[in-house]
């Protein structure tokens, strides 16, 4: 925890993968007690927007007077995003610096490849004192769900996120242990090939914990499978994906 000023305090407040009860009791109880809840939208082409976030948000019943939408652009290219964090930077410091306490929220955990970094980035350079509350990261979901073990006794384990290619993933593999490649859908033209050379088992996942969860440990059913935004995979060469 930082604690840096007499101001308001920033919560970044994980809200786990999608199961509303993979929520943590210290999250809820922050939510619970904050003034305001700000929320990630993805921005879709239609114009309105998509929220895994508002729905975790809305399944534990929190007052919905205190939720703000921040709408972020469906794009890799940063630029905007990066307009839209110092917009919603200036909102947030206004409400802090008038002494509230603020949370904003991410899917999976908040200090693991989270839409939150900039705005907790931003906190720390203006001396606003923050707290970063932990929640269970897709991975470690999608590996309980699946009876999974993802390491044992001294075995190494490697996140890789956005990969650029299945390359990475077979460096990552030849270093030993067991690889979790997030944010899947970066590769989703190269996967089906790789998947038919690699000797590494894999348990792939999508949505887990929210509405049309799907795993696999089969490689064929992910020939022709379109790959989602919220996917992941995790594989190993050493026999521990059953």
């Amino acid at each position: 925890m930082n604690t840096m000023t007499e101001h308001g305090h920033l919560y970044a407040v994980s809200l786990g993968p999608g199961d509303p009860g993979l929520v943590t009791l210290r999250a809820r109880r922050v939510l619970e007690e904050v003034d305001t809840i700000w929320y990630p939208a993805t921005q879709r082409p239609d114009g309105g927007t998509t929220s895994v976030a508002l729905e975790i948000l809305r399944d534990i019943g929190l007052d919905e007077q205190k939720f703000r939408c921040i709408e972020l652009p469906m794009s890799r290219q940063r630029d905007g995003a990066s307009r839209v964090y110092a917009r919603t930077w200036s909102l947030l410091l206004d409400e802090l610096l008038h002494g509230q306490r603020v949370a904003v929220v991410s899917v999976g955990d908040a200090g693991m490849y989270s839409t939150l970094t900039p705005l907790i980035e931003h906190a720390s350079e203006a001396g606003i004192a923050y707290s970063i509350v932990a929640g269970v990261p897709a991975f470690l979901a999608a590996g309980a769900a699946a009876g999974v073990p993802l390491v044992c006794h001294s075995d190494r384990l490697t996140v890789l996120a956005m990969a650029e290619s299945t390359d990475e993933i077979e460096r990552a593999l030849d270093e030993g242990g067991t690889v979790v490649v997030m944010k899947l859908s970066t590769l989703r033209h190269e996967l089906g090939a790789w998947l038919e050379t690699t000797s590494a088992e894999i348990l792939y996942a999508e949505k887990v914990g929210m509405e049309g969860e799907f795993m696999t440990s089969e490689k064929e059913e992910l020939r022709n499978r379109i790959i989602p935004y919220f996917s992941l995979l995790i594989c190993s060469r050493n026999g521990s994906q059953r």
